[in-house]
């Protein structure tokens, strides 16, 4: 499988880019709330290059996803972001919350955006850290080792396969 963006069609680039400054410049006015525009040199070159950057980095057709499971994936992720967010919360603010670390180790999928994916928001799922990545497996810091955090990260493994094409041989 070629990667990069050298092997790809001109005219290919030039509809990427221009979606993509799109959804950017359409994320920046949600952003500013349809305020007054100023500095629109600036904003349109500040767009322009992270455009650019984003097709250097992400090259067409190496993020595929789908919609259907982006879309089941949303509520999942808000959930479980509020969940994380509220086990901190109670951990600090009462005592009583159990605290027995630990560090567990995970198996990732091969495909590195995926795994990418996996470990970011890992962070999210009450009482957990991502503490760091081999080429196998992901370890995981746990406030309390009590908690089904290996199950939920299984869960978390299944929505994420859910979000992505197959992958192509």
């Amino acid at each position: 499988m070629k990667t990069g963006i050298k092997h790809l069609k001109s005219s290919v680039l030039i509809k990427t880019f221009l979606l993509r400054f799109i959804i950017f410049a359409a994320g920046w006015l949600v952003l500013i709330g349809g305020q007054q525009i100023s500095d629109i040199v600036f904003v349109i070159l500040f767009l322009v290059a992270t455009t650019g950057i984003s097709i250097y980095t992400v090259p067409p057709g190496q993020w595929i996803f789908r919609p259907l499971g982006v879309l089941r994936f949303v509520p999942y992720f808000l959930i479980t972001a509020l969940r994380g967010g509220w086990d901190v919360a109670r951990r600090v603010f009462f005592r009583t919350v159990p605290i027995d670390p630990d560090f567990i180790t995970i198996e990732h999928d091969p495909n590195p955006q995926k795994t990418l994916v996996l470990v970011l928001i890992i962070s999210l799922l009450p009482g957990t850290a991502s503490a760091g990545i081999t080429e196998e497996t992901i370890v995981v810091h746990v406030l309390d080792k009590k908690l089904p955090v290996a199950r939920e990260i299984k869960e978390l493994q299944y929505r994420i396969n859910e979000m992505f094409a197959e992958d192509k041989p």
